[in-house]
């Protein structure tokens, strides 16, 4: 390829391109002020901020975890067996 053709590339390639943004300039700008522009922070409800339940709770010390019922249930009838 020679000089004179890729440069006749590149001019076709820029005309084309600055023909798009001239016909599409009102949609591009929407599209850019619409894609990177500032967003309005959301507006709080009129009733306040709703309660929301979290799926865990805090406490103040930790409980140690519960043995198996069948553990508990074998312990029981030990215990009953004794007296």
């Amino acid at each position: 390829m020679s000089l004179s053709n890729i440069s006749l590339i590149i001019i076709a390639l820029g005309l084309w391109v600055s023909i798009f943004v001239v016909r599409f300039r009102d949609n591009i700008y929407e599209w850019f002020v619409n894609r990177y522009g500032p967003e309005k922070p959301p507006q709080l409800p009129a009733d306040g901020i709703s309660e929301v339940s979290l799926p865990f709770r805090y406490v103040s010390s930790p409980q140690p975890p519960q043995a198996d019922s069948a553990i508990n249930e074998k312990s029981a009838r030990e215990d009953e067996s004794r007296e």
